[in-house]
């Protein structure tokens, strides 16, 4: 009878909850727990490394009849499943992707090295020509393939059951406090986070309701949800010097199944979050901001710089050397313009561009930023710019280390939007030099190009910047360098 009874209220206090802002909930059976979703993908990748290595030794079959798979099953397996292992460790299932593709860099890595490592073993063995090489080489192919369009399938799929709201991550909000208003609706805009309930116990000294969400209960109630697993975490909001009432609301939820969080919402202009906390020498260390681009993601970066600028200068080589002879030809002066700009770390570095502009009307600082029919641009220079062909010399701050392909815009050190200096109008600027400045960004590929003339439109850029310092990969910088590719063949002004 106690058991009926807690479960009819565990339903009731579920749908009071959710039945004030879906009138459909969704049942708890229904819902894909995203660890579940992990393990699911973990295993469809295994599959698909296995699945294209099992067709090869096939397809060898049939041509070498003489062969068997008690040959080729050891080492079909032994890279099968040091994939596996090499995904794992690359840190693939950590957590949920916002987009499945992202990972897909590191899964061709982590497919990769296996093949390489245990090809070179068999022939240190002198073994390796037992093997078929044809086999090797058309399993990698055939997987990296299949990988790739396993996770446009996993994509679509998973975009699906988020917009179902049968994969999304529960949370329950403690704390229904003012300050905690911005961390809340920020959730309520993330697709795979959904709230299901604010609780306060103080219910005289709080309002009714937060962006939309009502104040449902106190610990009694958040604890009913969380024995009837609608909830996955539970983060208390409340301010750093609530830090023993912070206590003892942990410790009334320790025997919970729930991953428990405080969540910090500091003024971007002080500190942006709390990357992780660290205890070092008996004292805990709250980690406010991490290396962007560290270890291998570092490395990577660079190689990706490094190969691919080499690579388009060699080919842009003869047009560079047209355009030069055109410039001189057009109007007297350099063929390059050099411009002091903000880089890595707020250091000030030379940007080179191909001269746009007459000689006694360049601006060397950037104080006037160029406009819709400028004077001061030469005749050439209208067409380079419109074709973007004046950015091309900035392949050589690549080159040298000074920028990346893709980054924030460098600015000059005098740009203003609305007669007021960048670094001046927005607290937190400084955050874009965390990584190296790019010829082209997540800003200019989605709009946020061309004359700045009001802060709202530096407020995006900058926004548009820091969302990809936070979530860089190499999937996302090939996406922004065919969109730019788009751009520029359309004859758009990315840059």
């Amino acid at each position: 009878m106690a058991e009926l009874t807690s479960s009819s209220a565990i339903k009731s206090t579920a749908y009071k909850i959710r039945g004030n802002r879906n009138p459909h909930p969704i049942k708890n059976s229904q819902h894909i727990k995203p660890y579940q979703a992990l393990t699911f993908l973990c295993l469809v990748d295994f599959l698909v490394v296995l699945a294209s290595g099992g067709i090869g030794i096939r397809i060898v079959e049939n041509f070498y009849p003489e062969i068997s798979i008690s040959q080729y099953g050891p080492v079909w397996l032994a890279i099968a499943v040091a994939s596996l292992l090499f995904f794992l460790g690359l840190g693939c299932y950590k957590s949920l992707p916002a987009d499945c593709r992202n990972q897909l860099p590191t899964l061709c890595i982590g497919f990769s090295l296996p093949i390489l490592l245990i090809t070179f073993i068999l022939f240190s063995l002198k073994i390796g020509d037992q093997y078929s090489r044809a086999w090797i080489l058309g399993w990698w192919v055939s997987g990296l393939v299949g990988l790739m369009l396993e996770r446009v399938v996993s994509e679509r799929l998973r975009v699906r059951m988020v917009a179902r709201k049968r994969l999304t991550e529960r949370y329950a909000i403690y704390g229904a406090s003012e300050e905690a208003r911005p961390m809340i609706e920020r959730m309520l805009k993330h697709e795979g986070i959904e709230v299901v309930g604010l609780f306060d116990d103080r219910r005289t000294r709080v309002p009714e309701e937060i962006a939309g969400i009502p104040v449902s209960g106190g610990m009694a109630e958040l604890t009913v949800l969380a024995e009837g697993g609608w909830i996955d975490r539970v983060v208390i909001a409340l301010p750093l010097n609530a830090l023993q009432r912070i206590a003892q609301l942990a410790k009334s939820l320790y025997a919970l199944p729930l991953i428990i969080d405080i969540g910090f919402d500091a003024c971007r202009s002080e500190i942006i979050n709390f990357k992780s906390a660290n205890r070092v020498a008996g004292s805990l260390l709250i980690e406010i901001f991490d290396r962007p681009l560290d270890g291998w993601r570092a490395f990577v970066k660079m190689c990706e710089d490094r190969v691919l600028s080499a690579i388009l200068l060699l080919f842009a080589l003869p047009l560079i050397c047209i355009i030069a002879v055109a410039i001189k030809l057009d109007s007297p002066g350099p063929v390059f313009f050099r411009q002091r700009r903000y880089g890595f770390g707020g250091r000030v570095f030379e940007a080179m561009k191909f001269r746009t502009m007459y000689v006694a009307q360049s601006d060397q600082l950037g104080a006037q930023l160029t406009r819709r029919n400028d004077p001061r641009i030469t005749r050439l220079g209208r067409v380079l710019r419109r074709t973007s062909l004046d950015e091309v010399p900035q392949l050589f701050n690549v080159l040298r280390g000074e920028m990346s392909l893709v980054g924030p815009r460098p600015h000059p050190l005098a740009a203003k939007a609305a007669d007021v200096l960048y670094h001046e109008a927005i607290g937190h600027y400084a955050l874009r030099h965390r990584v190296r400045p790019g010829i082209t960004g997540w800003a200019q590929v989605n709009g946020w190009r061309g004359e700045t003339e009001t802060l709202v439109q530096l407020q995006k850029r900058v926004e548009y910047d820091l969302n990809y310092i936070e979530h860089w990969s190499l999937w996302l910088d090939i996406r922004i360098l065919l969109r730019t590719a788009v751009c520029v063949f359309r004859n758009a002004d990315v840059f």
